[in-house]
């Protein structure tokens, strides 16, 4: 297998776009791929940072695309196939969180959190503020920005779940340390850009992320697709439905298998089956900071 240094990710492109601002973690994953903080660009949802990449072929974007705990982030899986989109690498992070609060937790009422960070702490939080009202805001780091603001207008008392570094910034206001339910919660991030015309797959990297879409409805179909891998002896590191997008009730399938010899030979067979596939992406796990 060929290693992810062994090829520049970001030639020809001159920025990436990421959930903002500064200190996220997908800032986190996208500084993982871009040394230069000056060619890294913040938005301020995901959908925004995917829209700059498909409107510019010199532009990429670092999403969450899968939480060890919570799953699929929807929108980034659905985006990919709505806009045209290849994966260009993954990243895989740890991600722990910190409670600030502004007075003791019984009298908190309101919470400033990303909703992400809600679901991957919703346990700790319904045995330690069960009746705190949750704020949703646009990042991780913008829950913790609004919180101070607020503490400093007088608003008392109030919470917010941040990152554990954020937190460190502030110690008088931390609470609670690792406070998401699950001690090895972690999130892939993967690198995306614009597809290219004619796009040719390497299937030496380590993963393929595929988009199968089933033109009909009858019994045995994801047998029959799965029975395809099996006979090359592929194995799957994901499968996932999705509702169509195109037919109510109708299901599309995301598959991501680990590259083999036959990889090419199994997508071929799957073709002359008739299966509607595309092609997400062949690309490498980046090593993650550790």
């Amino acid at each position: 297998m060929s290693s992810p240094a062994s090829v520049n990710l970001l030639d020809p492109v001159t920025a990436v776009y990421t959930l903002g601002p500064e200190g996220t973690f997908s800032d986190e994953a996208a500084r993982l791929f871009q040394h230069q903080p000056d060619l890294i660009r913040y938005s301020s949802t995901f959908a925004e940072a995917l829209l700059e990449v498909r409107q510019d072929p010199l532009q990429a974007a670092v999403v969450p695309i899968e939480n060890s705990v919570a799953g699929t982030v929807a929108q980034v899986q659905d985006a990919l196939v709505s806009m045209d989109l290849e994966i260009l690498a993954e990243v895989s992070l740890p991600i722990t969180y910190s409670l600030l609060a502004s007075a003791d937790p019984e009298k908190i009422q309101d919470c400033y959190t990303h909703s992400q960070a809600f679901e991957q702490t919703s346990r700790w939080i319904a045995q330690n503020i069960p009746k705190v009202r949750p704020q949703f805001t646009r990042s991780n780091i913008d829950s913790g920005l609004q919180f101070l603001e607020k503490v400093e207008l007088g608003q008392n008392p109030l919470a917010a779940i941040v990152p554990v570094s954020f937190a460190l910034k502030h110690p008088q206001y931390l609470f609670a340390e690792n406070i998401q339910d699950y001690k090895n919660n972690t999130t892939r991030f993967l690198l995306v850009k614009n597809r290219g015309e004619n796009q040719q797959y390497d299937f030496n990297r380590k993963k393929t992320a595929l988009f199968v879409e089933f033109q009909e409805d009858r019994p045995g179909l994801l047998y029959r697709m799965l029975s395809v891998f099996n006979l090359f002896g592929i194995n799957l590191c994901r499968l996932e439905s999705r509702p169509s997008k195109s037919t109510p009730w109708m299901y599309d399938f995301y598959v991501d298998f680990y590259n083999i010899q036959e990889s090419e030979a199994c997508l071929d067979v799957l073709r002359t089956s008739k299966f509607n596939y595309k092609i997400l992406g062949s690309y490498d796990v980046h090593p993650s900071a550790s």
